[in-house]
């Protein structure tokens, strides 16, 4: 036998029916009031308020059958609270239109007091029920509604707020004070109606009911929130279950906020607002980090061809990566530079002296960083590289001297495409230096480069000035510094400017592990030629010809090496411009003394292979043999 309805629930059905009475008799008063045909949506307000009035006076009746009954009235309290939410949400709307007019603002205010004792009576009611009923909440509807598969899709453009509810009156409501703060509302009846128009358009914001007729409205917010396309999508559950397990649920399944039917209007535009604001926010970060990273990625791509990484990261990245100044730290200077470059320009178009420089420069930078070197600038047809800087290598030295033989190793490949592509052979004398110096910004505020200056850096000028082509010569401080075997030819010591005392350089054809690099042997035997040729020979200071001048003559040559036997005092490592008396200028070339043999002729190397020189005195040694 079922159990009787008791006094106190017989009381709150009395004050519940008294309420639903309250707001169907003022509901009626205000339609009355609006008479003027200006007023025809205002009266349509209130025929909803009326309209829902009613409802809940049926809502009422049939809880009362079902407690008479012994049954619970848990299966209503979702729409009871969807119905209340009408009368609240309308009423509410109306005050802010007619709040001028006294007497309609009076009725709405009765309409709105009889709909908060109602909520009291009801709240009042739900608490006598058993625990048991209590927990046939969200908890009881997740377990008995089914779901189905994801959906998954990329949005598409513009800004709006999914209202997800099965109930029609609820959206028209929520969609209405949402069209008010100028939101544009999607709506969707079902969860696959919702998740159909969250892969159909861009939605910044989702109001989800719990109570759905396919999928619940838990197991649809854990299936937007395990896509990745949605699962920073703002959601707010809207539930007409008042239980804080469930909220709490909600929550942890990823739901911004949490809102009890009937949804305060005001409680509502506060929610919506600052979550919709929060958006703009992060989709204004997302586009300014989106703008940041393609200015890096086009300033990488535009500058990287001037600067190494990791100067550009230095820039890009460091807080003080502009800031004019430096600080001083030891690193290893390697300079190259083409033999005779100013011969071979001469001959050359400009198109294709920039067509040679560029295939040059392209395979030699590809080395440089091959070996942690830095491209500090081309200086014409010179190249600076620092190898220690900006970021600190233990094995700074190694990697120079590496990276040196190793670019020696593919002047071959280079010389490959020169002459595929009309262009003459060159050769390139690399100088390289250790000692500390000063790396950093170097400038002004309108043109700043990242640099190094310094005595060694000088003095890495001068040995490389000392090269013939195809050489690698570097400072005993260099050696000094080196972990793995350093392999050369022979030492020299020459003076240079800016220092008091001879340096001692070495001329470099090979480092072992874990480089294992070695130059092709050079020392090959001269041939002679059955008759001397006679030279005019003159003293190079730097670019000029000096008064020194004297006549020699070859005795014997092997490619670009030859044998000279001259009346004019020479040393170690000069260089002298060479000419053939009866050829004239045609036949220039340029040479440096590499030194004496025990007969005291010299032995000098062609830094130029331009001209008819060689050509004409490789002829001689043909007709000998």
């Amino acid at each position: 036998m079922a159990d009787p309805i008791t006094k106190n629930q017989q009381d709150l059905c009395s004050a519940l029916r008294s309420s639903a009475e309250l707001i169907i008799r003022h509901a009626s008063e205000l339609i009355r009031l609006f008479t003027d045909k200006q007023q025809r949506e205002h009266k349509e307000d209130a025929e909803r308020i009326l309209e829902a009035g009613r409802d809940l006076n049926v809502f009422v009746s049939d809880m009362v059958e079902l407690l008479e009954k012994g049954e619970s009235f848990a299966p209503l309290r979702h729409d009871i609270r969807n119905t209340v939410g009408l009368v609240s949400g309308y009423a509410e709307i109306l005050e802010d239109e007619v709040a001028h007019q006294a007497k309609s603002l009076a009725e709405l205010r009765a309409i709105q007091k009889a709909t908060g004792r109602f909520l009291s009576s009801l709240d009042e009611l739900s608490a006598l029920v058993s625990d048991e009923e209590q927990a046939s909440s969200v908890d009881e509807l997740i377990s008995t509604l089914s779901t189905t598969a994801r959906s998954r899709t990329e949005a598409t453009l513009g800004r709006k707020v999914l209202l997800v509810d099965d109930n029609d009156s609820n959206r028209e409501l929520v969609g209405l004070q949402l069209n008010r703060l100028g939101i544009e509302v999607a709506e969707a009846r079902t969860g696959h109606e919702a998740l159909s128009a969250l892969a159909a358009k861009s939605i910044d914001l989702v109001l989800l009911d719990l109570m759905l007729p396919d999928i619940n409205g838990y197991d649809l917010l854990k299936r937007i929130k395990r896509d990745k396309n949605w699962r920073h999508l703002a959601i707010i559950i809207i539930s007409g279950v008042k239980d804080e397990q469930s909220a709490l649920r909600c929550l942890e399944a990823g739901a911004s906020d949490y809102i009890v039917k009937p949804v305060n209007a005001t409680l509502l535009r506060a929610r919506v607002t600052a979550l919709l604001e929060r958006k703009v926010w992060e989709d204004k970060e997302s586009a300014y980090l989106s703008n940041l990273e393609a200015s890096y990625d086009f300033i990488r791509k535009v500058f990287g061809r001037y600067l190494s990484n990791d100067v550009m990261q230095r820039l890009l990245y460091d807080g003080d990566g502009l800031t004019l100044g430096g600080e001083r730290r030891e690193v290893t200077i390697l300079l190259a530079d083409i033999r005779s470059f100013s011969v071979i320009s001469q001959q050359l178009s400009p198109e294709d002296c920039v067509r040679l420089l560029n295939n040059y420069f392209a395979v030699m930078t590809d080395i440089i960083m091959s070996y942690q070197g830095t491209v500090d600038e081309f200086i014409g047809d010179g190249i600076l590289a620092i190898f220690g800087a900006p970021l600190s290598d233990a094995l700074h030295s190694d990697h120079a001297v590496a990276c040196a033989l190793a670019m020696q190793q593919a002047m071959p490949h280079v010389n490959e495409y020169n002459v595929a592509s009309g262009l003459p052979a060159i050769d390139i004398g690399i100088g390289i230096n250790t000692g500390p110096v000063v790396v950093g910004n170097v400038g002004s505020e309108l043109r700043t480069k990242y640099g190094v200056v310094g005595h060694h850096v000088n003095i890495a000028s001068r040995i490389e000035s000392c090269t013939v082509g195809g050489q690698v010569l570097a400072s005993a401080d260099t050696l000094a510094k080196m972990q793995a075997r350093p392999h050369w030819r022979k030492t020299l010591e020459v003076n240079v400017k800016g220092s008091t005392e001879p340096l001692q350089i070495y001329d470099l054809t090979g480092i072992g592990v874990p480089f294992d690099i070695i130059l092709p042997e050079r020392d090959v035997p001269m041939e002679f030629l059955a008759e001397p040729v006679a030279l005019s020979v003159r003293l190079m200071q730097g670019e000029r010809l000096s008064q020194s001048a004297g006549v020699g003559h070859v005795i014997a040559l092997n490619g670009r090496e030859l044998l000279l036997d001259l009346d004019l005092g020479l040393s170690a490592l000069e260089e002298v411009q060479l000419m053939l008396p009866d050829e004239g200028e045609d036949s220039l070339a340029y040479a440096r003394v590499m030194g004496l043999d025990e007969a005291s002729r010299y032995h000098v190397t062609l830094t130029s292979s331009v001209g008819r020189l060689r050509n004409l005195l490789e002829q001689r040694l043909s007709r000998k043999s």
